[in-house]
């Protein structure tokens, strides 16, 4: 029998803590993506506000008013992406002190600066109202309300209130709006996160199961072998007494009643036949093929519910007319499809498995196990495999297995039909 393999070593095995990893790698990119699209859109509204004032011919009149209103809205910028990411080693929020401290006198400087010029310095605001929510409703509220005094206080305070309520309502909606589209972003994204975690969670608890699974199968396994280990043994010693006992007599009583004596020999070669009997008996229950009563797609069909119950989507298929074949071969592709899904539930982490048997050709049956599972680098002679192998090679029979990382696993046995078989 040939084993053939299909590697690829680049590919991690994504195993359970490799999922809690690849939780926290995702969780991780969402949070520099909605990081990318602030600092986005943080440019956008400083290059907005600033644009009338640039448009404007007079803004140029003072060249060191132009310069220093163009370094503070750079700053202002600079400021709002990096989020003083170089001060990392601070507290949380001796971090929002400061940088909410240095955003407020940078926008006072640019309000003081532009305010004899056309421009759109209110925008300056909006990024600031919305990263206040990093604070809480009362940091939002807050933030927005100290901005909007700075306002206030360089644009509107000398006017009547009648002259600018019409421009503090717009700006205010503005502002509020920001706020709680950036409310219902952040918990959306917050949301998202959760349900990530739980489908890990979920997915990791279906493997635990599959495994607890195979582990009760090996113990259900082992406690009918421990069973009938010890019927054999109860009722093997129970009838060896009683011979020996019987054999005694005889002997004792031989010279003086050789007819008692005969009588006693008698119950003890019955004793041994009925013990031989037993013997025979449960030894055939050890070795009872599970093909006694049913054909080889209707036991491996049983196989296939039995691993579905285990938690892992199973399906069979079988093309061409199912035939009775030599009973080693049955019996060789029945071993090899219960240790293929064996080998499933205990290490492959798949959620689905499917089953094809093949009687289209006459020269051969083929047998296929295929996953969607963990994969390995390379199969060696575990999981069973060195078994399967030597009972397919018994019957000039292949093997051939593919498999990767991160790609699944597929076991496909051909076994050759004997002429006799194959008409």
């Amino acid at each position: 029998a040939t084993i053939n393999h299909m590697t690829q070593t680049n590919l991690p095995p994504p195993n359970i803590r490799q999922a809690d990893h690849l939780l926290v790698a995702q969780n991780s990119s969402v949070e520099q993506s909605s990081n990318r699209l602030v600092n986005i859109v943080i440019v956008v509204l400083t290059v907005v506000a600033f644009l009338p004032a640039f448009l404007d011919r007079h803004f140029y009149d003072s060249m060191p008013r132009f310069i220093i209103s163009l370094v503070l809205g750079v700053t202002y910028g600079l400021i709002g992406t990096s989020q003083l990411k170089p001060f990392k080693q601070l507290s949380w929020r001796m971090r929002l002190f400061i940088y909410f401290s240095l955003q407020l006198i940078i926008l006072s400087a640019i309000f003081i600066l532009g305010k004899e010029y056309d421009n759109n310095f209110w925008l300056l605001m909006l990024p600031l109202s919305a990263q206040g929510t990093s604070m809480g409703w009362l940091g939002s509220i807050g933030i927005s309300f100290i901005q909007l005094g700075l306002f206030w206080r360089i644009f509107w305070w000398q006017l009547a209130f009648a002259e600018y309520s019409n421009a503090l309502l717009s700006i205010a909606t503005a502002i509020l709006f920001t706020v709680l589209f950036t409310i219902i972003a952040f918990r959306e994204q917050d949301a998202r996160i959760e349900i990530e975690r739980l489908a890990r969670d979920l997915q990791s608890a279906n493997y635990r199961l599959a495994e607890y699974a195979a582990q009760v199968e090996e113990l259900a396994t082992m406690r009918e072998r421990n069973r009938l280990a010890r019927e054999i043994h109860d009722n093997l010693g129970h009838f060896l007494t009683v011979v020996n006992v019987q054999i005694e007599a005889a002997r004792t009583i031989m010279e003086v009643n050789p007819d008692k004596a005969q009588d006693a020999l008698t119950k003890a070669q019955k004793l041994t036949q009925d013990g031989l009997a037993s013997v025979r008996q449960s030894v055939s229950t050890l070795r009872e093929s599970p093909l006694a009563q049913r054909t080889l797609s209707k036991a491996i069909s049983l196989l296939v519910q039995e691993n579905q119950s285990a938690g892992i989507a199973s399906a069979m298929t079988v093309t061409g007319e199912p035939r009775p074949l030599d009973p080693k071969i049955e019996l060789t592709l029945y071993r090899a499809a219960q240790e293929g899904l064996t080998n499933v539930r205990k290490h492959a982490r798949a959620s689905q498995v499917d089953l094809y048997l093949d009687y289209q050709s006459d020269q051969y049956i083929q047998l296929q196990v295929k996953d969607n599972g963990i994969g390995v680098a390379k199969a060696d002679g575990g999981f069973g495999l060195l078994g399967i192998q030597e009972r397919v090679q018994l019957l000039n029979g292949t093997i051939n297995i593919e498999t990767e990382p991160g790609k699944g696993f597929t076991l496909t046995i051909q076994i050759p039909i004997p002429q006799e078989n194959g008409k």
